[in-house]
């Protein structure tokens, strides 16, 4: 057993002495082969350095330097790599991000005088912002919001689409609104130069407003310059004087209300003779009941038939009800596309009821032959009128 470990340990110290002695030749042949090659560079440089005017030891440093150490070349990304950002009409600006007001104060603090009010869509430009506070423009207003209630670049987009209205601005000294686009069809509403209306829908030729929040009606193009808008923020003194107008309009149409109420006559519903009229004539009659009044109460579209049996009558728009209907600038809506559909689908059930209560006799307005919406009604120019619902008939 011993000779065996000795037999081993020897073969072992011979590897290892063998190893050795090859270390010690590869650091020999390392030093003889670095020796060379300085005593090649020297030579080179020995053989140079009269055309460069360097000394020699100096230029075998910056050779070894440069031949050993890395190059610090910076990198630059091609312009590829980098994304594009396209740029907002928002970039500086901002939208206010809120559903009720936004309070523009004079300092950056909450406890800093009230300068204005913005309302959910106000737009404005940025001044400068600081942490929690954003000094802004808007309108005729200058001073500081909170920036959490603010949207501004891309973000305010969305914001923008959903607020923005396009505002027509009139250009003629008086213009026509009319029922539908034609200028053979009835006006519902005049505007003067300067006057603004929401524009709702391009046309052929045509604007589609809102008058009102209730009632829209087209406009010849040609009569307004249209320009997209978003509402600004208004000043303490403006929104006083916005609060006293419209309190003060109240009243008013209240006190005219009232008047008009107190001139008004009262009509009693009456029975008389039935009037004959084809299959045709009473679908005809019950769809433009449907049209013009399938909105109102019972007794208002009522009314409304009696209307036209009260022109049948006269004998003045024609003999049948077929002509009282499509009589010229008498009725301009029964060519459009809500006509159409009634006569394509069927008249509303309760305006087929009161056309036919109507022909068989029953009268709710006497002898009044027109009617019109009590918005635009001019009560002063009729004799006498009565009021059912949305509609004065005189």
């Amino acid at each position: 057993m011993k000779r065996r470990g000795y037999g081993n340990n020897h073969v072992t110290g011979r590897m290892l002495l063998c190893a050795a002695a090859a270390g010690v030749l590869l650091a020999v042949f390392g030093i003889q082969l670095h020796m060379n090659q300085r005593k090649e560079t020297e030579a080179f440089v020995a053989g140079h350095s009269t055309m460069s005017g360097l000394e020699t030891s100096n230029l075998y440093d910056e050779m070894v330097q440069s031949s050993t150490e890395a190059a610090d070349i910076p990198v630059v990304a091609s312009a590829e790599s980098e994304p594009v950002v396209e740029p907002s009409p928002y970039d500086g600006r901002f939208i206010a991000n809120i559903t009720d007001t936004l309070n523009v104060r004079a300092e950056a603090t909450a406890e800093s005088e009230l300068v204005g009010k913005m309302y959910p869509g106000c737009v404005g430009d940025i001044v400068a912002t600081a942490g929690e506070w954003t000094q802004i423009t808007s309108g005729d207003v200058s001073g500081f919001v909170k920036t959490e209630y603010i949207l501004t670049g891309k973000d305010a987009e969305p914001l923008a689409e959903e607020y923005g209205r396009n505002i027509g601005t009139v250009t003629a000294d008086v213009i026509r609104v009319r029922r539908e686009t034609n200028t053979e069809s009835e006006a519902i509403a005049m505007l003067v130069k300067d006057d603004e209306v929401f524009v709702t829908e391009t046309l052929e030729g045509w604007y589609g407003v809102l008058v009102n929040e209730n009632w829209e009606g087209y406009v010849a193009a040609e009569y307004l310059t249209v320009e997209y808008k978003l509402d600004t923020a208004i000043t303490i003194e403006e929104e006083m004087a916005r609060i006293a107008a419209a309190k003060k309009a109240q009243q008013e149409a209240e006190a005219a209300q009232n008047a008009i109420a107190a001139n008004a006559t009262t009509v009693d519903t009456t029975q008389g003779a039935p009037v004959a009229a084809n299959y045709d004539d009473a679908y005809l009659l019950a769809c433009l009941v449907s049209m013009e009044a399938g909105a109102e109460p019972y007794e208002g579209q009522l009314a409304v038939a009696n209307v036209v049996l009260n022109r049948l009558r006269s004998g003045y728009y024609g003999s049948t009800i077929s002509d009282v209907i499509y009589a010229k600038g008498q009725f301009p809506s029964v060519n459009g596309s809500v006509m159409q559909n009634y006569l394509n689908n069927g008249p509303l059930p309760l305006a087929q009821q009161a056309a036919n209560e109507a022909l068989a006799g029953v009268n709710n307005i006497g002898g009044y032959t027109c009617f019109i919406n009590v918005k635009y009604a001019n009560y002063a120019s009729y004799g006498s009128y009565t009021i059912i619902g949305n509609h004065c008939f005189h």
